[in-house]
């Protein structure tokens, strides 16, 4: 059967014929998969850095609504950021240096989608750094500056409207492999 896959996220940068493999692992079989295994593992993680993001983007919409008081906001940011930001930056290298070489191997006709997820952590890095620069200048300010939370709000914003589109790319390209080939 010769069908042609679409990517799950509405801005992939995937080329739906890089998705066969969901023939045989559709996302719909994916909550299904062996808690232990590797697999339903990589989706964890992946829930983890949504939620990582959630709990960024509400503290900045919080904060901006009012209903969130600056030192609140700082400390709360300052510790949701590093953790999150952490976890991220970890899981990254992890593909970079590990996981994804592997996969290049077990599936070359993937090639270019790696090189389409390589080139978004690329891209995620330059915004973190972008976003490590405000929050520097948080950790400096302990008076209230709005003008400063607006920037790390649009810059938090944009990071995660990557990063959500990234980790569904990923998904559907990684998944089917450590699903069909790897447990």
């Amino acid at each position: 059967m010769n069908t042609l896959f679409k990517p799950t996220h509405i801005h992939s940068k995937l080329d739906g014929s890089w998705l066969y493999l969901h023939e045989q692992m559709p996302p719909q079989k994916w909550a299904a998969l062996p808690s232990f295994g590797t697999a339903a593992t990589w989706l964890g993680m992946h829930h983890s850095l949504r939620r990582g993001q959630g709990e960024l983007d509400y503290l900045s919409r919080e904060y901006q609504q009012g209903r969130l008081l600056w030192p609140d906001y700082r400390s709360r940011l300052l510790h949701a950021a590093e953790l999150h930001y952490g976890h991220l930056h970890g899981h990254h290298r992890l593909e970079d240096t590990h996981h994804f070489p592997q996969m290049r191997k077990l599936e070359p006709k993937l090639a270019q989608g790696f090189d389409v997820l390589d080139a978004d952590h690329h891209h995620i890095e330059q915004q973190l750094y972008r976003i490590q620069t405000l929050l520097a200048a948080l950790k400096q300010n302990e008076a209230a500056n709005p003008a400063l939370a607006d920037k790390l709000a649009q810059a938090i914003e944009e990071g995660g409207g990557a990063l959500y589109r990234h980790l569904a790319d990923e998904e559907d390209l990684v998944i089917p492999i450590l699903a069909l080939r790897a447990e």
